[in-house]
């Protein structure tokens, strides 16, 4: 039986970076947005469904005023909870806030790049110093962190350069694959890496495995995907989709947390309609059909980057 293991909750769209990557074309915040008692209701809902993890992300959830309250509560729930930040908002107050309301709280801070050159290509002038400081006050309240690196044609050089960094400040180390969705699809040109790009990514995580905690995402190790089977995404709206970069596909849209729970909504999706393109093909339990989102963005049947067939 599937479980929903981790669950990501947009809590809003607006954003103090316009990241040129970003999945959903952050910055205003959408009229859309649930209200504290709607994401609180939201927040029950994936406790009674068995979530183990709610992960709020953005837009940036720290310009959320309600970010405390809803991380409290999720944590009274016994929920472990979770944050993607740029960590731009992360004051010394701030930090020390969430650290009285959830001191186990998980920490994701998004960074591009070692340097500022790198990150800054992707986020902005400005960006990285921010970043850095938000960052160290949360090493500094002992939080466990992990850094979010996107993978893409630019950065990927210097892929061995950012493990180091991570093993330098002892931190973890999340890796994901850019895929071309929402302002990233203007970009998607200079920022979609290929497969020996990849390649390279693993060979240095390879290299590295035994001295930095790594999370790889499937669509950079390969195996099967997630989406629908251990994961799901809540949108802004409270609409459920199987992975967060399919927001603007409504054939995969699994339903909307405000007309039915998230268990009604989790059992009725059946996520073998990823793979439909997939499923009958030989090689099929080589690849597992690499990322679904990918090649669908692509306009794809197959993802280039571990797809034998094409």
């Amino acid at each position: 039986m599937r479980s929903p293991e981790i669950v990501e909750f947009e809590l809003t769209t607006a954003c103090n970076y316009s990241c040129i990557h970003c999945y959903c074309n952050a910055g205003k915040r959408s009229i859309s947005e649930l209200t504290t008692d709607e994401a609180k209701k939201v927040i029950k809902d994936l406790y009674d469904a068995g979530v183990k993890i709610i992960d709020f992300i953005g837009g940036e959830p720290l310009i959320r005023k309600d970010i405390f309250e809803l991380i409290a509560y999720g944590k009274k729930l016994g929920i472990t909870m979770m944050i993607n930040t740029n960590a731009s908002l992360a004051s010394k107050e701030v930090v020390s806030r969430l650290k009285d309301v959830d001191p186990e709280l998980l920490v994701g801070v998004s960074l591009d790049g070692h340097v500022k050159e790198i990150h800054e290509f992707v986020r902005g002038s400005g960006t990285f110093e921010k970043t850095m400081k938000g960052l160290e006050n949360f090493l500094a309240q002992e939080f466990n962190v992990t850094i979010l690196h996107v993978i893409n044609r630019i950065n990927y050089k210097y892929f061995e350069e950012m493990v180091k960094f991570a093993k330098k400040l002892n931190v973890n180390l999340y890796v994901d694959r850019f895929v071309p969705v929402g302002r990233g699809e203007l970009y998607k040109d200079i920022l979609i890496p290929d497969k020996e790009m990849i390649k390279y990514v693993n060979k240095v995580i390879e290299k590295y495995k035994d001295t930095v905690n790594f999370i790889v995402e499937e669509n950079i190790s390969g195996g099967e995907c997630t989406a629908g089977r251990k994961h799901a995404s809540i949108l802004v709206d409270g609409t459920v989709v199987p992975c967060g970069h399919f927001r603007y596909d409504r054939e995969y849209y699994m339903g909307n947390i405000k007309e039915k729970s998230f268990e009604e909504i989790w059992n009725s999706f059946n996520p073998e309609k990823l793979f439909i393109q997939c499923n009958n093909c030989e090689l099929f339990n080589k690849c597992h059909g690499g990322c679904r989102a990918f090649a669908h963005k692509l306009g794809l049947s197959y993802d280039p980057i571990f797809c034998e067939v094409k």
